[in-house]
């Protein structure tokens, strides 16, 4: 079993690292992405490990993309929006990927998000605090709204129950 989860948590942070250098959007000082919704999706199907595959797949995409001076804070940051997901794997381990608690859960992530990266911002360059806000709103609901259609998906595919712990 533990090879199975080592295998999964690095398939989730490989295709999280994807998602979140391959395929982004540039705004005003760094990009959006689509990992945050593959972070929420692996919380609820790998549960705690997910938290080590965000942190890993969206810390490395900073690395690669030359965003080298934010990856701590964005391992901190993705560890952190994957926990609300990770506490309702842990209570209602055979429900389905999308819910109203879980669609709930994107909004406390994004908020997440957007007041981790503006605490960063206020660390690493003062300037582009209140700048990135709006690129990390855009980000937290785009997130939301590709983890709704995926979860709808692999739902329908009955993702969780084939991979999952």
């Amino acid at each position: 079993m533990y090879a199975k989860k080592l295998s999964v948590t690095g398939m989730f942070a490989a295709v999280i690292f994807v998602m979140t250098f391959f395929i982004k959007i540039p705004v005003t000082s760094g990009y959006i992405h689509l990992g945050d919704a593959l972070i929420y999706l692996g919380s609820l199907i790998i549960g705690p490990w997910a938290i080590l595959a965000g942190a890993i797949g969206e810390g490395l995409a900073d690395i690669a993309g030359s965003y080298v001076m934010y990856a701590p804070a964005t391992v901190i940051i993705k560890a952190l929006i994957a926990i609300p997901f990770v506490l309702i794997y842990k209570k209602d381990k055979n429900t389905k990927l999308l819910t109203v608690k879980t669609a709930l859960m994107t909004v406390i992530s994004g908020f997440v998000t957007v007041g981790g990266y503006f605490l960063a911002d206020l660390i690493i360059d003062k300037a582009y605090a209140v700048v990135d806000v709006p690129g990390n709103v855009i980000q937290a609901a785009g997130s939301a709204v590709i983890f709704i259609l995926l979860a709808l998906a692999f739902d329908k595919a009955n993702v969780k129950n084939k991979i999952g712990f």
